[in-house]
């Protein structure tokens, strides 16, 4: 097995508006929870690093459509929409990364975030990432942590996307092939950090 302590899970956005009967539901969104389950526990149970990152929206953004952005009202702070989804697993060793906090769009975890430096303190060099959604928050935190300079390998099978228009997620999914990113389902990637 590789050196676990060495990799780390990012499980992006798995919020109930990104879920069926959301605000800003993706297709068949929950989906991507039993996969991500598994990997959490397989991560956690030899010590190695798990972050959930969430939208964590103001009542007020100019991310919102009513305020000039793209997107409908999702993921306020302290509302039911903004919480992880319910199945998804909770446990105190996982760190919470808050992203969205004003006007900007903040699709990445890396942005405006201390992501990459909590990273670097536990000596991460390889991240896992799977959540929500291919086309936007995955492909931009994927994206972002090869910037950060870390091997990323993005989990197919644990991730859905919003395709706004037909094909965006198939898209996105060779957009991060050809940066080198490297495209794994679960079970190639479990263990293998």
């Amino acid at each position: 097995m590789a050196n676990d302590n060495k990799s780390a899970l990012i499980i992006v956005d798995v919020q109930n508006d990104f879920c069926p009967g959301g605000a800003l539901a993706v297709a068949r969104g929950d989906e991507v929870v039993a996969p991500l389950n598994k990997l959490i526990k397989e991560f956690l149970e030899r010590g190695a690093p798990v972050f959930k990152t969430r939208d964590w929206h103001p009542a007020q953004t100019k991310h919102f459509a009513e305020y000039g952005g793209t997107w409908p009202v999702h993921c306020v702070q302290g509302t039911w929409g903004a919480e992880f989804h319910p199945t998804l697993i909770d446990d105190p060793r996982i760190q919470v990364i808050s992203k969205g906090l004003g006007d900007e769009d903040s699709y990445s975890a890396f942005d405006g975030t201390d992501l990459a430096s909590q990273l670097r303190k536990l000596g991460v060099e390889k991240v896992l990432v799977g959540g929500l959604a291919t086309d936007y928050c995955v492909k931009n935190t994927v994206l972002d942590a090869l910037k950060e300079g870390f091997a990323v390998k993005a989990l197919i099978d644990a991730m859905r996307p919003v395709d706004l228009k037909p094909g965006d997620g198939d898209q996105a999914i060779e957009e991060m092939r050809a940066a080198g990113v490297v495209i794994v389902g679960r079970e190639t990637a479990a263990g293998r950090g």
